[in-house]
């Protein structure tokens, strides 16, 4: 079944040429991913597999003439769908190991030393929280999820493709505070962690927090993003 979002706001043929030119767009670039070897490297290569779904389906509503905002508006949507459909033990699960006693050990060791790692096309700088304001927290100098987008003719649509990041705080209950990105032309992305709080996040790009302000808006209009109904978004 079409996504019923699609079909609603253009039309069925439209939407199933669609998902055709995003399939297609989807087979080049996967040959293209990079791929992060080690255990580290696991949560990395998710969102570059993501970055890369993004990054097609932006490229398809461009070829037929779609903005970029378009574009990211379904790319959330297919977030918040997804993130709807991992159970609530796994959510609970994830959010306690993140915010564990170790992993803020291991981050406050890190700060101390201040280190910055490379995995792949990404930098981290690793940051101690203060318990308050923010329990763990990171700075990307490199990204590579913004560096694949470059590559690949998605640099316009790279500031859209981090915002992902807000359905997946929602639903995790990672509480990120996020000001500027890579991607917004801003010399870092200042992640800040804190759990179970809100998640605010916004951009640099003018273009991108009005998109932020109009998707919240609507959401709010009915009653949250938790309320989402969940469709499938099949490729014909």
């Amino acid at each position: 079944m079409l996504n019923d979002d699609l079909i609603a706001r253009y039309n069925e043929e439209f939407a199933r040429q669609l998902l055709r030119t995003a399939l297609h767009e989807y087979e080049t670039l996967i040959p293209e991913i990079p791929y992060i070897k080690g255990l580290r490297g696991n949560a990395l290569n998710t969102f570059l597999l993501a970055t890369a779904q993004e990054l097609a389906l932006y490229k398809a509503m461009n070829t037929m003439g779609k903005s970029a905002e378009e574009a990211w508006e379904f790319c959330h949507r297919a977030v918040r769908l997804h993130a709807a459909g991992i159970p609530k033990w796994k959510k609970w699960l994830m959010r306690q190991l993140m915010f564990s006693r170790l992993v803020k050990t291991i981050f406050a060791r890190r700060a101390r030393r201040g280190e910055r790692v490379r995995f792949g096309d990404f930098e981290i700088e690793y940051l101690a929280g203060d318990g308050s304001a923010f329990d763990i927290g990171v700075n990307y100098h490199e990204c590579g999820n913004l560096r694949f987008a470059r590559d690949h003719g998605g640099l316009a649509f790279a500031p859209y493709i981090c915002m992902s990041d807000i359905a997946l705080s929602d639903a995790l209950g990672w509480g990120l505070i996020r000001t500027q990105t890579l991607a917004d032309g801003c010399g870092h992305c200042d992640f800040r962690f804190k759990k179970s709080g809100a998640t605010r996040v916004t951009s640099k790009t003018p273009a991108v927090q009005a998109a932020i302000e109009k998707i919240r808006r609507e959401e709010a209009g009915r009653g949250g993003p938790e309320n989402i109904k969940k469709r499938r978004l099949e490729f014909p």
